[in-house]
């Protein structure tokens, strides 16, 4: 497609009266990715380009068989709900490694995004300006996109890859402009191209996020307020780098946390909602060094109850450190080298203790001041293949320890990006006063990624003393873990179907020290989506040998032999498109020992009352029948006889309920309600020792 260059000013109000528009002609021949891929597009589809020294302008025609076939409920900002959809991806570089996404559903409700070959990231936010209007045979969208909203090469003529998308919600039908097979890896090097800008300029980049945020808090029938200011900025220093700042940031406003009931070894990883720490962060989550909940988390020595004697108690306690301020500064050169560098500053946090003997009152440092650093250099090769180097830094102020860990990375593809063989090696250290511990991680796997059919062998080993938690997430460590995967994927209609799939996956697993048998699984599951665009699916997974678990005693040497079994598992999720949908989904694991077994169920119905009210709840059950495993306190406290761990036999029981409201005033206003109920009880009918 040629992009026109226009002197006349463009209203957006989706309409294409002026002058500017007569200067280009519509393109055409949408075809589709799903249900039928490489068929025409069901409906017609027609877009044009026109562009101004300062914005990009895109006027599309969408073409139903009548008004009443167009889909246009409201939803909330980057959520395209229940509704039909068109927008344009833009890879500015060419390089089919980043691009910029704009979309509007027909109800006008704006859609922004950052891709990259393997992810979509919509927690990226720009400012633009969109218009629909609906008619009788058509919905139209007008969209003015400022060149300060992205980013593209400084030079005099730009070559940019494209593709336009249009979604039918009644169909459930994708089309794209440059057919997209989807059964290929990178949706960005399956795009068109854009010619015929010139002379363009990177404006300056820079937003301002101002906040205030007031809180009124009752509890003990104690009332207390507070009231709290800050500023996100966001600056671009040239055509390819980005610098964001947050300055005393609030995320108390911030979605809550689904808190659970943690009796397992290992730590419970929670999503980030907070918007600095998810929106373009995608070249930071290279290697998976970088957990952002660690910056402003929980004190790192927030366990105070090995820290007191029985004459004290807790009189104040912070719960998590406050972050002073948070910097990231990222972007991509000319030849490829992606650079991203975040730096974090969380205060010292104090907590009180009192005497109850003598009624003074001491101080402990339960987080020194802290500063978290990551550096990333990222080199594009040629075919989507790349070569990484991460490195992450804690350091604290006082006598607590340091942190640091080191990776590189590689990434290579064929030159038809169906083969890929990845590589990753990794140093840890953790910086005492008297010491530093030194750990390896390495994995290795050679992968088929495209086509109907993919497959791959994969690797990874762990010593007993890696540990990358201090800024990244490690569940567990020690660990060696060789994994076969396979799998079926058609995405062209046969009988009642209109796609369907089959996984299969071995994992066989032993410590790293010493060199012993731990676990071996082989999961397999089938799934298809009917016609009426109702989705099923049934899984297995058979565990025939007993596993030796090594991390359920929390005690060097020992080991807890977990019996076999066979677990069944299914879902069904009907058709969202209709006001009244479902999810159901089961499991029942059956382990070889009399009457133990563990079930699960989750159903969650949905409605929608109009166009712009809707709600979600959902009950989920699980029952661990007969389970056994280590027997903790109230505080989480291990129980020793003879310095052996005390098991317990038990039966847990936990009831989940969700429910999610939301109600939208217009296309750029919502209200959004989410309620979580949370029960679990454990019963102990015998204790053991291990």
């Amino acid at each position: 497609m040629t992009a026109v260059k226009t002197s006349s000013e463009i209203t957006i109000d989706g309409k294409d009266h002026e002058e500017g528009w007569e200067q280009v002609d519509f393109s055409a021949g949408f075809s589709q990715t799903v249900p039928n891929p490489g068929a025409p597009s069901s409906q017609k589809t027609e877009v044009k380009m026109l562009y101004d020294n300062e914005y990009i302008y895109v006027f599309a025609k969408m073409y139903e068989v009548g008004f009443d076939s167009i889909t246009k409920t409201l939803s909330a900002r980057d959520d395209e709900g229940n509704a039909d959809l068109f927008g344009i991806v833009i890879d500015t570089y060419g390089a089919s490694t980043s691009g910029f996404g704009f979309l509007v559903t027909a109800a006008g409700v704006q859609i922004d995004e950052v891709h990259a070959p393997n992810s979509i990231d919509r927690n990226w936010n720009a400012v633009w300006e969109s218009a629909t209007n609906c008619y009788d045979n058509m919905w139209v969208v007008e969209m003015k996109i400022p060149f300060a909203a992205f980013r593209f090469p400084n030079s005099k003529t730009q070559l940019w890859r494209a593709n336009f998308t249009r979604h039918i919600r009644r169909k459930r039908e994708d089309a794209n402009w440059n057919y997209y097979d989807a059964t290929k890896l990178n949706y960005l090097s399956q795009f068109g191209t854009i010619t015929g800008i010139e002379g363009i300029e990177s404006p300056l980049r820079l937003s301002l996020f101002p906040y205030v945020s007031g809180y009124v808090d009752i509890h003990d029938q104690k009332t207390s307020t507070a009231l709290n200011g800050g500023l996100d900025l966001k600056y671009g220093i040239n055509d390819a780098f980005t610098l964001d700042m947050t300055l005393v940031p609030d995320f108390g406003q911030v979605r809550f946390d689904d808190q659970v009931l943690n009796l397992s070894p290992y730590e419970v990883r929670f999503n980030e909602f907070r918007q600095f720490f998810t929106e373009g962060v995608e070249i930071f989550n290279k290697g998976d060094l970088f957990y952002s909940r660690r910056v402003g988390g929980p004190p790192v020595n927030g366990n105070l109850l090995k820290a007191i004697d029985s004459t004290e108690i807790i009189i104040s306690q912070p719960r998590t450190t406050q972050l002073l301020n948070a910097t990231k500064f990222s972007g991509r050169t000319k030849k490829g080298l992606g650079i991203g560098v975040f730096n974090g500053i969380t205060n010292a946090e104090i907590a009180t203790i009192k005497n109850t003997a003598t009624n003074g009152t001491r101080n402990i440092i339960v987080s020194p001041l802290t500063n978290y650093n990551l550096i990333v250099l990222d080199q594009n090769l040629n075919h989507n293949s790349s070569i990484s180097l991460v490195n992450s830094n804690v350091w604290r102020d006082g006598h607590t320890y340091d942190a640091n860990v080191t990776a590189l990375l590689v990434d290579f593809y064929n030159k038809s990006e169906m083969y890929q063989i990845t590589g990753n090696a990794s140093n840890s250290q953790i910086l005492k006063e008297v010491e530093t511990i030194f750990g390896q991680k390495y994995n290795i796997g050679f992968n088929k990624v495209a086509g109907t059919f993919i497959a791959g062998i994969n690797t990874e080993i762990i010593d007993n003393k890696f540990n990358s938690n201090d800024l990244g997430f490690l569940a567990r460590n020690n660990y060696k873990k060789f994994t076969f995967e396979s799998g079926l994927r058609t995405y062209k209609g046969f009988w009642k179907f209109i796609r369907a799939w089959t996984n299969l996956n071995i994992d066989y697993t032993r410590l790293y020290s010493p060199n012993v048998f731990t676990a071996f699984q082989i999961y397999t599951e089938g799934g298809v989506a009917f016609k009426n665009f109702l989705f099923a699916g049934l899984n297995y997974t058979a565990i025939p040998i007993a596993e030796n678990d090594y991390f359920e005693p929390r005690t060097n040497g020992l080991f807890y032999e977990r019996p076999g079994g066979n677990k069944f598992g299914g879902f069904i999720s009907s058709n969202y498109a209709n006001a009244f949908a479902y999810d159901l989904s089961a499991s029942l694991l059956n382990r070889n020992e009399k009457n133990r077994y563990e079930l699960s169920l989750e159903i969650s119905p949905r409605y929608r009352f109009n166009d712009k009210l809707s709600a979600i709840f959902s009950i989920n059950y699980n029952k661990f029948q007969n389970d056994v495993g280590l027997a903790l306190t109230n505080q989480f406290d291990i129980i020793n006889i003879n310095n052996r761990p005390v098991f317990g036999q038990r039966n847990r029981e936990d009831i989940v309920n969700l429910l999610t409201v939301n109600y939208i005033f217009s296309n750029t206003m919502n209200i959004a309600l989410r309620a979580r109920h949370y029960w679990s009880t454990v019963t102990y009918s015998a204790y053991y020792v291990l």
